[in-house]
């Protein structure tokens, strides 16, 4: 290689690393800046939160329903603003990682084009004897430099092929990132569709009670009154979880919960309010199957071990339940975000329900337990709630639990304290149907 054309190339690659270390400052400070933001929608949403459970502990009036209404309203906007601030920090996340990749296979292409220079070099010497060095090298001093650089070759062809390797090996955890962070970005949008949803009730609920009650408060009282006959109506109201296809009555729906409750100390409420935002999101769920979307799927992204063990478990739990594989319902792969094969309202997938089986089946009596019956998809669910503090019944412990649930271990990051902060929504919403029910006398207005 000429001096000139080494000189370019060492150029560009101090100018190439040089451009990574400024994209990567850069991605991370816009990162800061969007943390930073999230931060303060958080200490308003807290301040937010004091004022309606203050709110709460008064005695109920029109004004202070009004009140509850509009505070709610406006922590739903903040939530609504959070969550595309953490939609932002995702995709910019995932544009990096983009960029990354595609620099990590630019250096692996200027590492085996170096080699192959190398091993050029070392060819070239193979191809000259000992006998032809001895009589090019002048003195014995020239021939053993010779000898040396040969050495110093083969050292680099050895260094280059551990760069290979290591840069192979980064390649692979990029993409593994970049995976999770895909399937993170649709949970999120997922997330936000719900959240539209949840402002839009919270609207309705503020019209419609300014509606009835036109401003008064004796009309106000007067629809309290009403309310209070409402038991039979209230048990008959439909519990839907439309994305699995079961619906049933709400009376009915709280009988399952209360038996799981009583034996897992889960607060039924809680159990239906987490299966009713689970439902809405209702991103993986349905329209798979075992064989496409989650076996072929892992093997497809080289996680063959992983598709056994998964095929495994869903063949040993559709064999015991005698059921036919194939026509289980499962959830989807998405191709750009990962592989499906979750199952039922719970949606564990095979390998967590297996781990679950033994617990569920003593607690329902269900042996073998199905994902696909919704006591037993509620009982697995409660199990694992109530592994992370929900038998508590504090607010705080079930908005732990509850962001757990969806996010594992960055459960205190803002995505799973959103999540959380919904399915708490749905909780007080059924909590008022269920003491409705036990007190025999409704409390909460239906508007």
């Amino acid at each position: 290689m000429k001096k000139s054309s080494k000189l370019f190339l060492i150029l560009g690659i101090f100018m190439f690393l040089f451009s990574l270390n400024v994209n990567a400052q850069t991605g991370k400070d816009k990162r800061q800046e969007l943390r930073s933001q999230l931060s303060e929608i958080e200490v308003q949403i807290e301040k937010l939160q004091g004022k309606i459970s203050e709110t709460k502990k008064e005695r109920r009036s029109l004004s202070g329903d009004v009140h509850i209404l509009e505070h709610e309203i406006e922590q739903q906007y903040l939530e609504q603003k959070a969550l595309n601030l953490s939609i932002k920090e995702i995709e910019d996340e995932i544009s990096y990682k983009n960029e990354e990749m595609f620099s990590l296979n630019g250096e692996l292409e200027q590492k085996r084009s170096l080699l192959e220079e190398v091993v050029k070099k070392i060819n070239n010497y193979d191809k000259i004897s000992w006998f032809e060095l001895l009589l090019k090298g002048g003195d014995i001093s020239d021939v053993f430099g010779q000898i040396q650089s040969i050495f110093q070759l083969q050292k680099q062809v050895n260094i280059f092929i551990q760069n290979i390797s290591n840069i192979r090996n980064d390649i692979k955890n990029e993409k593994s990132i970049l995976e999770e962070k895909k399937r993170e970005n649709v949970k999120l949008k997922s997330l936000a569709g719900l959240q539209q949803t949840s402002l839009a009730r919270k609207k309705t609920e503020k019209n419609n009670l300014i509606r009835k009650t036109k401003g008064n408060e004796k009309k106000y009282r007067s629809l309290v009154a009403k309310s209070k006959k409402d038991i039979q109506i209230i048990k008959q109201q439909l519990y839907k979880l439309e994305s699995v296809g079961v619906s049933m009555s709400f009376g009915e729906a709280y009988n399952k919960a209360k038996f799981v409750g009583g034996k897992t100390g889960v607060r039924p409420a809680f159990i239906l309010g987490l299966f009713q935002v689970e439902s809405k999101m209702g991103t993986y769920i349905g329209g798979g199957s075992w064989q496409k979307d989650l076996y072929q799927c892992y093997i497809s992204f080289g996680k063959r071990s992983r598709a056994e063990r998964e095929k495994k478990a869903y063949l040993e739990i559709t064999s015991s339940l005698g059921l036919d594989p194939d026509s289980m319902p499962v959830s989807r792969a998405l191709r750009s975000v990962g592989c499906g094969g979750a199952m039922g309202a719970a949606q564990f997938m095979p390998t967590t329900w297996m781990a679950y089986k033994n617990q569920i089946a003593t607690l329902t009596g269900n042996n073998f337990p199905s994902p696909w019956n919704i006591e037993d998809a509620f009982m697995g669910s409660a199990i694992k709630l109530s592994n992370n503090g929900a038998n508590a019944r504090t607010r705080a412990s079930e908005q732990k639990a509850a962001a757990m649930y969806y996010a594992g271990s960055r459960w205190r990051r803002y995505p799973g304290q959103n999540y959380a902060r919904q399915v708490l929504g749905w909780a007080d919403y059924y909590q008022e149907q269920i003491d409705a029910i036990e007190s025999g006398g409704s409390s909460a207005i239906k508007f």
